[in-house]
């Protein structure tokens, strides 16, 4: 007989294949799990607002902020669309921290959902692309390999799969025998899709894990594990295209400043893009230019600067740390990063999945204004709301321990 977990535990599965196809995929399957969600509220209660998981909150301030810096924006149009896309902050805290807390169980379950949900988009995107092979003879790369979802973000899911595969692993929580697949073609897709930011957080995610799980009488071996890790990917980076393009961008730094006009490289772009932020930001510390002109006022610095690229491309900053000090200024920043950063502190002996979770989004936040677009926000807000909404779900029996000291 069917029952209603089971109809939850179809629309996780329904939301992470939307989120791996992204666009209106994931807007749609999102919008179901909602729907579904607010149904459950109403059959099986709700959690007494004292109980509300204090770390919520703090998404849900973040969004207060940029609802008072649309007033003070200029371009209306773009305020009020940037608190559309960025409403997840809102919704999903709120129904979360209003749902249950899920038995151990049930908490396993949906993650189980997500590496299985996982294997098969993943592969559905690898059979699309052979297929396409056998009909043009090009295997397609980068944005071209998943031209519905960008590389960044791909990479960012997949990051975050290994990490829960690695949770589950530890726990003894799903056979060994699926993971392995799945673990294959994340890595596989990883190095497809060449996001340089995110190959770089695999690898030190890797490392984070390792060092989370190797016993203490072997850390000095971990470590120069690590270090030789570190020194095969560098050996292997420096003959790649897209990490050629990287060094090469910082190693002339002087050159890019000097004639701006003539950069086209992604990473050279973003060094522009970072320069120009920081001139905003002296401008406007305390509360910001308004998230409705944080693009503007960045085109008038490209202007200025005769930053010929990133004013064709309207170019935002590149750093979601950076736009949040443009558009809500240190008052905003300041909320963010206590969002990003007090479930270290709070969950310090918690499972690796915390931290895990928290040090992809932290990293990745560098690179890019992930807050501007639905596939970070969604992504981001439903595993940090689902997440510390559910931190008592895991009793310390399953609990990772701590098992390396670094000093």
């Amino acid at each position: 007989m069917l029952k209603f977990y089971h109809i939850k535990y179809l629309s996780f599965f329904l939301f992470f294949i939307g989120l791996y196809f992204g666009g209106r995929y994931c807007i749609n399957t999102l919008a179901l799990f909602v729907i579904i969600s607010i149904i459950e509220l109403f059959k099986e209660g709700v959690r007494p607002i004292k109980e509300f998981p204090r770390l919520l909150w703090l998404p849900i301030g973040f969004y207060l902020i940029h609802i008072i810096s649309s007033f003070y924006s200029t371009n209306q149009v773009e305020a009020q669309f940037d608190l559309e896309v960025k409403s997840s902050f809102l919704i999903l805290p709120i129904l979360f921290g209003l749902r249950k807390t899920e038995t151990e169980s049930r908490f396993f379950n949906v993650f189980r959902i997500f590496v299985h949900t996982t294997s098969i988009s993943m592969f559905i995107l690898l059979g699309i692309n052979i297929s396409r092979y056998f009909k043009d003879g090009v295997f397609l790369f980068y944005n071209d390999y998943s031209n519905m979802l960008h590389p960044s973000y791909l990479s960012m899911y997949l990051i975050f799969n290994i990490l829960v595969i690695a949770f589950l692993f530890i726990n003894k929580k799903e056979k060994t025998i699926y993971l392995i697949p799945s673990i294959f073609i994340s890595l596989t897709t990883l190095l497809i899709a060449e996001s340089k930011a995110g190959q770089l957080t695999a690898l030190i995610l890797i490392i984070f894990i390792a060092f989370h799980i190797i016993p203490t009488k072997y850390k000095r071996l971990a470590i120069m594990a690590s270090i030789v890790l570190v020194f095969i990917f560098g050996f292997i980076a420096k003959d790649s295209k897209r990490f050629h393009f990287f060094i090469n961008a910082f190693e002339q730094y002087s050159n890019i400043k000097e004639h701006p006009e003539t950069v086209k490289e992604s990473t050279a772009l973003r060094i522009l893009a970072w320069t120009a932020s920081f001139n905003i930001i002296k401008r406007n510390p305390i509360i910001g230019v308004g998230n409705g002109d944080i693009k503007d006022e960045l085109s008038k610095v490209y202007v200025k600067r005769n930053y010929t690229k990133p004013l064709e491309m309207h170019m935002n900053a590149h750093n979601q740390y950076l736009e949040t000090f443009i558009g809500q200024g240190i008052i905003g920043l300041s909320i963010l990063l206590i969002m990003l950063f007090s479930p270290f502190i709070v969950f310090r002996k918690q499972s690796i999945l915390y931290q895990g979770f928290i040090l992809i989004v932290v990293l990745n936040l560098l690179v890019e204004s992930m807050f501007n677009t639905q596939a970070g926000v969604i992504f981001i807000l439903f595993f940090y709301s689902y997440l510390f909404s559910q931190s008592k779900t895991i009793r310390p029996s399953v609990q990772v321990p701590q098992l390396i000291n670094i000093k």
